[in-house]
């Protein structure tokens, strides 16, 4: 109960969202034609006009009426767009003109208007969609006869079929609901003074449709409409509110359809419950795995499709019995109301119950609604079978097959009797009724049976040659022969269906679990859509195209269709684009298209349109590969937000390691950089001001201290640039072949520059190995490593460098007497920053010289490694340069 108020405050809050975020429909509802909704519209839009709004006409049917063209008259119309339809040019709202010239409040009359074949939208309710989509308020008038979930009702009271229906959920939609009245005498005056229709129209009328008692009825009909509009309002905001009143409204409509009949008039009662009770409701059909005909197929197809436009949630369920399966959808979903129809009763299978019985028998707490629908005159077709006969007999290729099978059976027993006793040889039958159950179905399987036992009987019982049976035993193995048969068969046809449906289930999950493996590994969308391209190809065996947003030319194919897509497909895909829903042959949006579009829709952004071409050789798409083809753009979906949201989670990471960096750097560069500075200011100044009074050697050496701070300077100032470049990917590796002895020989040189009295010794190698190296990069590197060795290294004590050539690579190692790296902090040596603590003994340090070298050793495909030196006293720094990496990688700029 909790569940269900939460799921209905959940949709009132929606529902009020997306009337504040899209333009406001405020239809005039009256109960027939002339009862003056036209006019009021103008009325009303008239006073929005004179408050100051823009308001234009897009379409208005004054009907000859003088009063509402003169009403008209006063506002802005929009031109109407020509359409040539069978060599005759006609006129139609112009919804592309509307959206351009996007005015506060358009007038659009007959909301249930069918367009011109050729227009975007087939009804024009559908136009009006998209007026409300881009936030234009729209008025508009409907009557109560074109209400899709009347329509029988309408038939019933005036025998007289509506063709141009709404579909209800789309007038519930609405902000406001304008109920115009005219009392039915009043209306029946006006019609006979002409004001209506013509007079020879409004004759005829007056006759028919306009009958006083059909006036009545659809007038109470538009009343209770209205008044259902206020209960729906009263309700949404009792849900909004979380008042308490909403108890005795908690129940849920199941309406059961089949493939057997056409179940329209039930599912459009199923509505009218619905709403009047102000429930949730859902449509549902159950699969057992049987074949079916086409015309099944499509009875099915039109029943769901109208229920989806009734606004219910159509549900196909799957199990070999329709009333298992429905039995667990009920106490899975806490249905309470159960609508099903009476039916028909066969002739041919009179012992069997219907489907209200078991509902009633199932001991649950529901209420069973059973409805029979009038009937009606219908054209009646010639068959060679009646329709019940073929519904209970089946396909007549089941038989041929039994026939088949049984033949080849006689003819394995007649040549086996002299082998095997002919007891056995009931088995040889027993496998073609198996064989017919498992191919044809249940009713060819029993006649197979029954087949079977004449044949046995005339061929291997005694006498042979006729259905006489002088033997107790042979009537004893034909009573068995029989029975097996008429078990097996129906087994064997209940396997099949439950393995058709095991399969249809397998290739859904198959599908999706396919995909979702290839998704898995997507990092790129480019990527994901060739890949969701590839699947949707082998799903629905043809080629689908999927387009994505692009800022020149609105969208652009991922993949180069292997032809140049039709201008309606591409107008589909423009319009599922812009509008959030599928358009195409299965839809009525662009209906003439070839193809089926359905977005892919992230956070109400439509991220891609995928395009599922309908030709010849493809089947049209059912309702189960529909669900299949939308389960896959939901995975699809949840991919691109996967990837987008480790993009951002990246771009995070890089934004906090950068703020990181910042930090650090300047924490830890202010007082090394500061401090040069402050002693080269300090001597130069008491250079300035003392330097008559200092001696020769105090002025030496405060010009001494001068350079070495500045050269100290210059080198944190270097390592700040170099970490710079490194980082960003801008230093330039420019190699060339040079002696490994060299580089060493240039970076001790160096550091006896800044650190004279420092012993360094080398172990050398009679032929040093030549490197394909940037020289004046990895002497920097090498030197950042002696210098450390020299800042750690007690005084005159050595540092020794090693150079050895492995097979395929140099090593050059660097050894110090310095109190050495303590082993769980040597990788760590290499972050910038780092430096080891040792206390007030400090060394002025920067911490980016290590990792300096590393990166620049890095950058050359080597490695840098810092362990405990080989007496255990000290640290030993390895380089590894590779020997062949000039041959092997193409030269970097």
């Amino acid at each position: 109960m909790d569940d269900l108020n939460r799921e209905q405050k959940a949709d009132a809050i929606l529902q009020r969202v997306e009337q504040e975020n899209s333009g406001r429909l405020t239809v005039f509802l009256g109960a027939a034609p002339g009862v003056g909704k036209t006019y009021s519209m103008l009325a009303a839009a008239k006073e929005k006009q004179q408050s100051g709004r823009d308001t234009i006409i897009g379409l208005v049917e004054a009907h000859g009426r003088s009063d509402t063209q003169q009403m008209a008259d006063g506002f802005e119309q929009q031109p109407l767009t020509k359409i040539e339809y069978h060599g005759t040019q006609l006129s139609e709202f112009n919804v592309d003109a509307a959206l351009q010239r996007k005015p506060d409040l358009i007038l659009v009359d007959e909301l249930a208007h069918t367009n011109v074949p050729g227009s975007r939208n087939k009804r024009r309710y559908q136009d009006i969609e998209e007026l409300l989509n881009a936030g234009i308020d729209v008025y508009t008038t409907v009557n109560i006869q074109h209400m899709a979930s009347v329509n029988d009702l309408v038939l019933q009271m005036t025998g007289v079929r509506v063709n141009e229906t709404v579909p209800d959920h789309f007038v519930d939609s609405a902000y406001e609901i304008r109920f115009i009245d005219l009392p039915p005498a009043t209306l029946i005056e006006r019609l006979q003074q002409g004001k209506v229709y013509l007079p020879e129209y409004a004759r005829s009328a007056l006759s028919s449709f306009f009958s006083s008692a059909n006036l009545t009825a659809l007038r109470e009909l538009a009343m209770k409409k209205a008044l259902e509009r206020v209960d729906a309002s009263m309700l949404s905001e009792l849900a909004v509110n979380q008042e308490s009143g909403l108890g005795i409204y908690m129940d849920k409509l199941l309406v059961l359809v089949s493939a057997n009949s056409d179940h329209r008039y039930l599912i459009r009662v199923g509505r009218q419950i619905a709403e009047r009770r102000q429930i949730p409701w859902a449509v549902a059909w159950v699969d057992t795995g049987k074949t079916r005909s086409p015309e099944k197929s499509q009875t099915i197809e039109l029943n769901l499709a109208l229920a989806k436009e009734l606004g219910a949630q159509t549900k196909v369920l799957k199990g070999t019995s329709t009333i298992s399966a429905v039995s667990e959808f009920i106490k899975d979903n806490a249905v309470c109301t159960v609508l099903v129809g009476a039916g028909r009763r066969n002739r041919f299978n009179w012992w069997r119950k219907r489907l209200y019985h078991h509902l009633i028998n199932l001991g649950l707490p529901i209420e069973v609604t059973v409805f029979r629908a009038r009937s009606t005159p219908v054209q009646k077709k010639k068959k060679l079978t009646p329709p019940a006969v073929q519904n209970f007999f089946g396909k007549l290729s089941g038989y041929v097959h039994g026939v088949i099978g049984v033949g080849i059976a006689s003819l394995l027993a007649v040549i086996l009797e002299n082998f095997l006793n002919v007891g056995n040889l009931v088995l040889v039958y027993t496998l073609a009724v198996i064989f017919v159950g498992l191919t044809s179905g249940s009713r060819p399987a029993m006649f197979t049976a029954i087949l079977s036992f004449l044949s046995f009987n005339f061929l291997l019982t005694e006498p042979k040659n006729t259905l006489m049976v002088y033997n107790h035993d042979d009537v004893t193995t034909l009573i068995f022969l029989t029975v097996i048969g008429l078990i097996c068969g129906p087994a064997a046809s209940r396997i099949r269906s439950q393995f058709l449906l095991l399969k249809q289930a397998n290739h859904y999950a198959e599908t999706l679990r396919d995909l979702a493996q290839e998704l898995a590994t997507v990092s790129d969308e480019t990527g994901l859509w060739k890949r969701l391209s590839k699947l949707l190809k082998k799903s629905t065996e043809v080629d689908c195209l999927i387009a994505v947003p692009d800022e020149d030319s609105g969208f652009r194919f991922v993949e180069s269709p292997p032809a140049p897509p039709h201008k309606l497909t591409e107008a589909a895909i423009r319009w599922s684009f812009k509008n959030k829903a599928s358009a195409g042959v299965t839809t009525e949006t662009l209906s003439a298209a070839k193809v089926t579009t359905y977005p892919v829709i992230v956070d109400d952004t439509v991220v891609a349109v995928a395009a599922v071409p309908i030709t010849e050789q493809s089947s049209d798409i059912n309702s189960a590969s529909t669900s299949l083809v939308l389960a896959m753009l939901n995975q699809a979906s949840n991919a691109w937000r996967r990837i987008h949201l480790s993009s951002d989670l990246e771009s995070a990471r890089v934004k906090t390691e950068v703020e990181q960096l910042r930090s650090a750097l300047l924490s830890s560069v202010s007082h090394d950089l500061k401090s040069p500075l402050s002693a080269m200011m300090g001597a130069a100044e008491s250079l300035k001001l003392l330097h008559d009074q200092l001696p020769d050697k105090d002025r030496i050496e405060l010009i001494e201290t001068i350079i070495s701070e500045s050269q100290r300077l210059d080198s944190y100032i270097q390592n700040l640039l170099d970490m710079t470049r490194l980082g960003h990917g801008t230093l330039k590796i420019e190699r060339d072949w040079v002696s490994v002895d060299d580089i060493i020989g240039s970076a001790i040189r160096r550091l006896k520059r800044y650190w004279p009295s420092t012993n360094v010794q080398i172990e050398r190698m009679s032929e040093p190995p030549l490197l394909y190296v940037h020289a004046a990069l990895v002497e920097q590197a090498i030197f950042n490593i002696l210098e450390n060795a020299a800042k750690y290294s007690p005084d005159e004590s050595p540092i020794f460098v090693e150079l050895r050539k492995g097979h395929a690579q140099c090593l050059i190692a660097i050894e110090d007497r310095g109190p050495g790296i303590p082993a769980d902090q040597r990788d760590k040596i290499f972050d910038m920053f780092y430096i080891v603590a040792d206390g007030d003994k400090k060394k002025q340090n920067t911490g980016m010289g290590l990792a300096i070298c590393k990166g620049m050793i890095g950058a050359h495909g080597g490695n840098v490694v810092a362990t405990s030196a080989r007496d255990g006293v000290g640290t030993r720094f390895e380089i590894t340069l590779p020997l062949d990496y000039g041959n092997n990688q193409q030269e970097e700029s």
